[in-house]
């Protein structure tokens, strides 16, 4: 539905129009900004919440959105008659630099190729990454020395800073076959930046599929992964089961050390005015976010325990009367056995 009188199926069309490319090739999804499934993740919550509320009267939703491809900052258009002027005006600016710099003070080259077919999520840097960069800055001890497998890695950038860091292996992993030469390219492009004995390798790996041979010598110290928690819209259980293989104990007693994920929230109130203008923290880290409930109780079925370790909360300015600049928060959590809750059958 477009219809004005429903504020839901309004967010809706808003966010189609956005992200979704008017040519009918069906590799084509996305548009610059978040991937289509993402969008229409937010979306349907929003249907789905209007639909199931009998006699209440449906939030206001902001009038337009947009999303900046480079920085991640949202754009909102506040409904006529809607100024925003409670919100903060000045301050530091909405969204900084997406990655931290090195000790060094150095920073990574990371080369973002836009690519053809279904690869087109994975090419460039999102804010999550800088999260877990961030997390891997002020916890360098864990990842000096340490073996370091990237999961979903796209650009490379998580597992590449953490060989910055220090670590003396990282394997680079992910879905998209297409995304192995830019791994492999941004790994030769920082390698002034890692030490002489530290190795860099990329493979293949589809989440629920077997480890690629890069992949498989021994347990790994650190697995990170970032935004890679949207894989449950296609695939609801193949990132849980990845993860609980790789903190399973193996033949050679041996398993994943930790699990680290960063996860950039996307609400199913991000687009309400009254919580726009209210300005004010989620109830709970993992409050209204769809995509990360389903993740979560995949997480549960599959024995896994999910602990928050930091959030960074977004920010909201106005920049303009009716017009806000908004980023959403992003959380790192550890992902661990449950062997109390495991299900034997999985």
């Amino acid at each position: 539905p477009t219809s004005h009188d429903d504020p839901a199926g309004c967010a809706c069309a808003a966010l189609a129009r956005h992200f979704l490319p008017a040519r009918r090739n069906r590799h084509r999804r996305r548009r610059a900004g978040m991937p289509a499934r993402h969008a229409l993740l937010v979306a349907a919550t929003l249907v789905s919440e209007s639909s199931c509320i009998a006699n209440v009267a449906a939030p206001l939703r902001v009038a337009d959105v947009r999303c900046d491809a480079v920085t991640g900052v949202w754009t909102l258009q506040l409904p006529d008659g809607v100024s925003g002027d409670g919100l903060p005006t000045a301050g530091p600016p909405t969204a900084g630099p997406l990655l931290p710099s090195l000790p060094s003070g150095a920073v990574l080259d990371l080369e973002q190729r836009r690519l053809e077919g279904d690869g087109n999520v994975g090419y460039r840097l999102w804010r999550s990454a800088g999260a877990m960069c961030r997390w891997m800055r002020r916890n360098e001890g864990a990842v000096r020395g340490a073996r370091v497998l990237e999961l979903g890695a796209g650009t490379g950038a998580v597992g590449i800073f953490a060989a910055a860091l220090g670590a003396r292996e990282v394997v680079l992993t992910d879905g998209e076959a297409g995304l192995l030469p830019l791994l492999a390219s941004n790994a030769r492009r920082n390698r002034p930046l890692l030490s002489h004995d530290t190795e860099v390798t990329a493979g293949r790996w589809r989440f629920g599929d077997d480890p690629p041979a890069c992949a498989r010598a021994g347990a790994f110290d650190l697995v990170l992964g970032t935004d890679i928690t949207y894989s449950v819209n296609t695939e609801r259980d193949a990132l849980c089961g990845t993860l609980r293989r790789l903190l399973e104990i193996g033949p050679d007693n041996s398993r994943a050390a930790r699990c680290l994920i960063a996860h950039e929230h996307r609400r199913a109130d991000m687009f309400d005015v009254e919580a726009v203008l209210a300005n004010e923290p989620a109830a709970a880290w993992d409050a209204r976010d769809v995509c990360l409930g389903t993740f979560l109780a995949s997480a549960r079925e599959h024995g896994l325990r999910v602990a928050p370790l930091v959030t960074e909360a977004g920010r909201r300015v106005q920049r303009a009367p009716g017009v806000v600049e908004m980023t959403t928060d992003l959380t790192v959590f550890e992902v661990s056995r449950d062997e109390l809750h495991a299900d034997p059958t999985l």
